[in-house]
């Protein structure tokens, strides 16, 4: 009989009387027993579950490894016993069970006869070694491995920042298409992976609810937490009423500007938002030529304390400033800048930065030399750049500086359509008469009509019919125009007003036909118009995002049109913005808003992350006979260049460009839009300059534990997971492993046959039931085709729920920790008992940290600057194995066709031949550990990562220092000393815990190498 207790694991009860129960604990038979008293009612007693691993007594000497079959009643159990021949029936008095705890000292295992068959080290060595491998790789972020992403470095980078971070609070302002929910996604998936207990909660505008749940789920492997309620996600409107938020471990805010007008009035969730664990606000609100407002709200929500709402003005002086700084620093980098100039530069800084005394010593320093390339220069820029960043806690990727790295943004290609409309000139004459009769009155609506009448006919009528129907409000068409306005919907009704649905139509079918997902976009009008027609021509490939459609439905169509076959997804204003349409080669526009700012949104949709290569194609419809729909497009294309670029980051530029052109068209009709193309575009481009050198400043951070060479290390490594396949596959098939009974299809899905079978050969009843749920799911060992599938299909990498439940089972687990085996040898002329201890060497969290919500954080830091390393000693009770030949021998695997495994009557074999092995194996354990401390490789690693940790805290202090100089008022000063105290807290514990890691023996054989004999 045995018993399971929360905290000790798995013991005998020995005996019991009055409630109390002694239990037995046993370590190693022989070296180490507890017994303690626990009441019996805490205790779960059962039979010994099948499948567990028990030991019987040898004959002479040690311990038989056995495995439980079956309960045979009256306190027996049938044991299955590798190399024995049949079935073996015992009392449950002859089996011993070890607590479920690591085996700590393996040497002391083979001394007292714990010895394992070899075979079940051989069926775990290459999945413990690749283990240790991947957190290597990955830098301790498990869920990079194991979520079905592609690997790239910007995404990498602002996942590693926000994890290392003791208070995870930040703005993430990539620009649009970069992956901002991906950066998030991973995010929270490390926080899952990490702590059982942590929620999150994101909050999204009413139309990405489904988006984000599919992101989720297919994208980040997220299902379980989904369905878990550990991750939930919510609607704009709901997040007021959500209750508690402070409880969650993260919330995140997609599109958070949208949220400010929701939080106006609701201190309660203004409160809470602030005082919040963790928060990530995703939007990609630029630093120039944005709002000032809206990014101190927003940048006030993740640090109130130092960005208070009081400060509007203080805070767009520091935007300006910024701006400044940032022409300032380039030309002190530019080579063929005149000495005077840089020299002007660095009084500039100087006086900038009066009190910062890292900028005087850097600045005198670039005044002794003018090679640009002495440390200096660099050094003065570097903390220019992060010292005075608008947020330390803003996180802002360009797509300019990430297409460096090979991040596929799909891109966009326009492609002008000329048409000739037999309706254009009776909808432009109409135009002119309605503005001239207007002559010098104002018209609000009358920009809305020349938007309506660029899209052609039919929107021009349906939107004179709107007017004509109100009865009150604004809208109702004045007396002195109602017959101009009914006159013109007779003739329209009358006029051949479908061209532009017949051409959009015989273009989608083109494309579709070249097997391309094809968009479809307009005003409301012409949307529903061609939405009706779509059904009717592809009824079963056509799907629309309408404002008159439920948001159910919506989703239910998008999600059909990133499915399957060729398709037509037929949008309007409500797909603007925050949808996913780049599985989409073609966006057709049935018209085009007059707001250039609603043109990118809609174009935005496809131009973003994307798998396939080629650009998006955009679709527009010129009339080259009309001087309305001509001068349009033209300052479109070649004044803007909105088809053949992103221009998101011109957001405030364009909006201003529009308000001017929206109010000059009364006074100057089409000429409103015939600019100076060419000065157009040199001032657009200026301006995307200046956002270039600003946004540069602020994307600069010290330290990055996926730097370039990381992350084309990392993809190195995970090319095609052949490595791991055969890891996997030695555990879950070979003699002496875990019986899982994979199979892979030509597709490369790992299925397994007996994923619900009652019990796993290696594994007890217990565990059985833990890992069968892990059995049901679709794996693969090629990331490229967990990429590229999605629907759930998932890379078995650390991480993944099935490969760390096997991880944690062989760290717990006794079996293959303990072998001892003979072996004839060439190159001995008497018995020579050998050791292979194979060593985990790792960063140590343990030694001054005591918060368990800080462990992970720092262990990751830790592993990315002393990587674990698994070191595989051979030694003998002498010294080390030098020989070359006989550390080969020692380091081959078991082969049961010449080794013998040392058990039963061989123990008195290996007596008479060493009659000190016991001593031998002790003494070659203390010569292992003194290699391991001595080894070169080791100590060197040591040394470049505490190295490594002193200059990454000196240049983290010199910043937080700095920073804290240069805020005003003295809750944020103390804020900042806080901010450094945490690092400085950090800064011993890393030094620590690198100085003096953690070391574990993992296995260790004993070979005793036999001379010849003739």
């Amino acid at each position: 009989m045995w018993t399971a207790t929360q905290d000790l694991g798995f013991g005998r009860v020995a005996a019991a009387e009055g409630g109390m129960a002694i239990v037995e604990f046993v370590d190693i038979p022989g070296v180490a027993v507890e017994f303690k008293p626990i009441p019996i009612a805490d205790l779960q007693i059962k039979p010994i579950p099948v499948g567990s691993h028990v030991w019987l007594p040898g004959k002479p000497y040690g311990w038989i490894s056995a495995e439980v079959t079956t309960w045979a009643g009256y306190e027996e159990y049938v044991l299955h016993v590798p190399g024995f021949g049949r079935p073996l029936k015992v009392s449950a008095g002859l089996i011993t069970i070890r607590w479920s705890r690591p085996l700590t000292d393996p040497v002391a295992a083979v001394v007292a006869g714990f010895c394992d068959f070899p075979a079940s080290y051989e069926a775990r060595r290459l999945f413990r070694d690749e283990m240790v491998l991947q957190r290597r790789m990955a830098g301790g972020y498990s869920a990079v491995l194991s979520a079905p992403v592609k690997l790239y470095q910007h995404q990498l980078d602002t996942m590693a920042r926000v994890l290392q971070d003791p208070v995870p609070r930040y703005l993430l302002a990539d620009e649009v298409g970069l992956g901002k929910t991906i950066e998030a996604g991973l995010i929270l998936r490390q926080l899952l992976l990490d702590d059982p207990g942590t929620t999150a909660l994101i909050s999204v505008p009413a139309q990405l609810v489904w988006q984000w749940h599919t992101e989720l789920r297919d994208r980040l492997a997220l299902s379980d937490a989904l369905r878990a309620q550990r991750l939930r996600v919510v609607s704009h409107e709901q997040l007021g009423a959500e209750p508690r938020l402070c409880d969650h471990t993260m919330v995140v805010i997609d599109e958070a500007h949208q949220l400010l007008p929701f939080i106006d009035g609701n201190q309660s969730l203004q409160q809470s938002l602030t005082r919040s664990q963790g928060l990530l606000l995703l939007s990609a609100t630029p630093v120039r030529g944005g709002d000032p407002e809206t990014l101190l709200r927003l940048l006030h929500l993740i640090d109130p304390i130092a960005y208070p709402l009081d400060s509007a003005e203080e805070f767009a002086a520091r935007l300006r400033e910024r701006d400044t700084e940032a022409s300032d620093l380039q030309l002190l980098r530019n080579p063929r800048a005149a000495r005077r100039h840089r020299s002007r530069v660095l009084n500039t800084l100087i006086e900038r930065h009066a009190d910062d005394p890292v900028v005087a010593r850097l600045v005198a320093a670039c005044r002794l030399t003018d090679d640009l390339g002495a440390v200096g220069w660099g050094q003065l820029a570097d903390h220019v750049r992060e010292t005075y960043r608008i947020s330390r806690r803003m996180i802002r990727h360009r797509r300019t500086a990430v297409a460096a790295t090979e991040y596929p943004v799909v891109g966009r290609k326009g492609n002008v359509l000329s048409i000739h409309d037999p309706a254009r000139a009776i909808v432009d004459a109409f135009v002119e008469q309605f503005r001239e009769d207007l002559g010098d009155d104002s018209d609000e609506f009358f920009p809305e009509l020349v938007e309506h009448a660029l899209g052609g006919p039919l929107p021009l009528m349906h939107y004179l019919e709107a007017r004509l129907a109100a009865t009150q409000g604004p809208a109702v068409v004045p007396a002195r125009f109602r017959a101009l306005f009914d006159n013109m919907t007779a003739r329209l009704r009358m006029s051949e007003i479908g061209l532009r649905l017949r051409v959009a139509a015989q273009l989608a079918d083109e494309r579709m036909a070249a097997g391309h997902k094809v968009v479809v976009a307009g005003s409301p009008s012409m949307a529903a118009a061609f939405h009706e027609m779509a059904l009717e021509r592809w009824p079963r490939r056509a799907g629309g995002h309408l404002e008159s459609m439920s948001a159910e439905q919506r989703d239910r169509d998008v999600q059909d049109f990133h499915r399957g076959e060729p398709r037509v997804l037929v949008v309007d204003l409500s797909a603007e913005e925050g949808r996913n349409l780049q599985v989409a080669r073609s966006l057709i526009n049935l018209d085009l808003p007059v707001d250039f700012n609603r043109l990118e949104q809609r174009i935005g949709r496809l131009d973003r992350f994307g798998r396939h290569s080629e650009p998006a194609e955009v679709v527009v419809f010129d009339e080259p006979e009309s001087a309305w729909v001509s001068a349009y497009i033209r300052l479109l294309a070649d004044g803007i260049g909105i088809f053949d670029r992103s221009i998101a980051t011109l957001h405030a530029q364009l909006g201003e460009m529009y308000q001017d052109r929206r109010a000059s068209m009364l006074s100057d009709g089409h000429r409103a839009f015939e600019l100076d193309l060419e000065e157009v575009r040199t001032d657009l481009n200026e301006e995307l300059e200046g956002i270039d050198l600003v946004e540069e400043l602020e994307s600069v951070a010290v330290g990055s534990d996926f730097d370039d060479a990381r992350v084309a290390e990392l993809r190195e490594s995970e090319k095609d997971g052949m490595r791991f396949r055969e890891a996997f596959t030695k555990l879950v098939l070979s003699s002496g492993g875990i019986n899982l009974q994979p199979s892979e299809d030509d597709q490369g899905i790992v299925r397994f046959n007996n994923a619900r079978s009652a019990r796993y050969p290696g594994l007890s009843t217990d565990q059985a039931d833990e890992i069968r749920p892990l059995l049901s799911r679709r794996v693969t060992f090629n990331r490229d085709l967990a990429t590229q599938r999605g629907g759930g299909v998932v890379p078995l990498r650390i991480g993944d729920p099935l490969v760390d439940w096997l991880a944690e089972h062989l760290r717990t687990d006794e079996r293959g920790r303990a072998r001892i085996f003979s072996r004839v040898s060439r190159g001995v002329r008497f018995p020579l008992l050998c050791l292979a201890v194979d060593f985990m060497v790792e960063f140590d969290p343990s030694l001054v940290v005591e918060n368990f919500g800080l462990r992970p954080r720092l262990q990751r830091r830790g592993d990315a600057l002393l990587p674990p390393m698994l070191l595989h000693i051979r030694s003998t009770a002498d010294g080390p194995l030098t020989d070359a030949r006989l550390v080969r021998e020692v380091g081959a695997p078991f082969d049961p066709s010449r080794d013998r495994a040392i058990s039963g009557t061989r123990w008195d074999e290996l007596n008479r031949q060493l009659p000190d092995w016991q001593h031998l194996c002790r003494l070659g354990r203390d010569e292992a550990y003194a290699q391991l401390r001595s080894d070169p490789a080791l100590n060197s690693s040591i040394r470049e990562a505490l190295a490594r940790a002193g200059q990454e805290h000196t240049a983290r202090a010199a910043i937080l220092q700095s920073r804290s100089q240069r805020l005003r008022g003295e809750s944020a000063k103390a804020s900042a000393r806080n901010e450094l105290l945490r690092e400085q807290k950090l800064a011993e514990a890393l030094q620590r815990g690198i100085s003096a890691p953690r070391i574990t023996a993992v296995a260790c054989g004993v070979i005793v190498l036999q001379p010849e004999t003739s």
